[in-house]
């Protein structure tokens, strides 16, 4: 017969830092490994497939969230991206018009149009406060003449680039 251990939470001899946390309960991951082309303007859109669905086990849990990815545009254009947990926005500023976790812009320079290839990359701490499942998801917003990639170069390369999503649940 094999034996088990089943704790709630382990605490250090001196016990938890002041506002420290007991670790990691769990992690979920989704990789992303299609590509996602947006070519529609001023609207608010998914990026399909790149979201995540973690059910906390404590409603006092915080959940970390990391995205990474590759993005590329064609020509001079403007395009942000952010977080949200179902529909609440997450992580953004507030003091703007196109409030997100990242931005990239490229624009006409002495009348050449450049192109742009960026790697994303953001973590969120965010408080659910839930024992739900808890869906998140980032999205991306445009304003410009030429398309957003999400997982491959522009100017029709078809080399494909995986992205992920992981939410860890940290203890409280």
């Amino acid at each position: 017969m094999a034996s088990q251990l089943r704790v709630d939470k382990i605490v250090p001899v001196d016990g938890v830092p002041t506002g420290g946390g007991g670790g990691i309960v769990q992690i979920v991951q989704t990789v992303k490994t299609d590509v996602y082309t947006n070519d529609t303007n001023d609207t608010w859109l998914d990026i399909t497939g790149l979201s995540v669905t973690i059910t906390p086990k404590f409603n006092t849990s915080k959940i970390l969230i990391s995205v990474n990815f590759g993005a590329s545009n064609g020509t001079a254009c403007l395009h942000v991206f952010r977080m949200l947990r179902g529909s609440t926005v997450i992580g953004a500023s507030t003091g703007g018009t196109y409030n997100g976790f990242a931005i990239m812009d490229s624009e006409a320079i002495g009348g050449v149009k450049t192109r742009y290839i960026g790697h994303i990359k953001a973590e969120i701490l965010d408080s659910p406060a839930t024992t739900s499942a808890t869906t998140y998801k980032v999205q991306h917003w445009k304003n410009g003449n030429t398309n957003m990639h999400v997982g491959r170069r522009a100017l029709n390369d078809s080399t494909q680039y995986a992205s992920t999503i992981t939410a860890y649940e940290v203890s409280a």
